[in-house]
């Protein structure tokens, strides 16, 4: 594991973090990422720190999807991402965070939200699906390509999961005849 005291914050950690009153708490920006590092390894959430009940999350997670159903994908981003600071471990909320991002057409910070998806399930089919459609946006298509052999295998034999997997073969396919045609000429 790398040592704490060599890490540098890169930019999007350091804008995750730039919160109004964390400069009130932390000296400096590499302070507040050393900590937020720290307090991830034990398990616990922010929300263990408030008194936010699980029932008051479900209503903010519940605002984030009225927002997100009604298209205020940028308000809806807002509270998705208010969500993933209380409580990192839920799937869902990143799951919104990186839909309403995507949406926003900020393939980047989807790309960001659907990754730390990826670090809490390997083998869920969804992040490198939606992932690889955000590549394709940014015209990463090798990246994508490999975003969509991942969907696949993580899907294979999965009901729930039976459509993405049809999906991502059958946007494989397409990438792979493009490619052959543009070889071809």
């Amino acid at each position: 594991m790398q040592n704490t005291q060599e890490m540098k914050p890169d930019e999007d950690t350091a804008e995750a973090i730039n919160l109004p009153g964390l400069e009130d708490v932390f000296s400096t920006t590499e302070e507040a990422v050393e900590f937020f590092q720290k307090f991830g390894e034990n398990g616990r959430t922010f929300r263990d720190f408030t008194e936010l009940s699980p029932e008051s999350m479900e209503a903010f997670y519940m605002m984030a999807y009225n927002f997100y159903s009604s298209g205020k994908y940028e308000d809806a981003a807002k509270v998705f991402q208010l969500l993933c600071m209380l409580n990192h471990f839920e799937v869902k909320y990143w799951k919104g965070l990186g839909a309403s991002r995507e949406n926003l057409k900020d393939y980047d910070g989807a790309l960001q939200a659907y990754g730390y998806l990826t670090m809490i399930d390997l083998h869920d089919p969804y992040p490198p699906f939606y992932g690889a459609k955000c590549l394709l946006a940014l015209d990463r298509v090798d990246e994508a390509e490999a975003g969509l052999r991942a969907a696949i295998f993580n899907s294979e034999g999965k009901k729930e999961a039976a459509e993405m997997h049809q999906q991502a073969s059958h946007l494989l396919s397409m990438l792979e005849k493009r490619k052959t045609r543009e070889s071809a000429s």
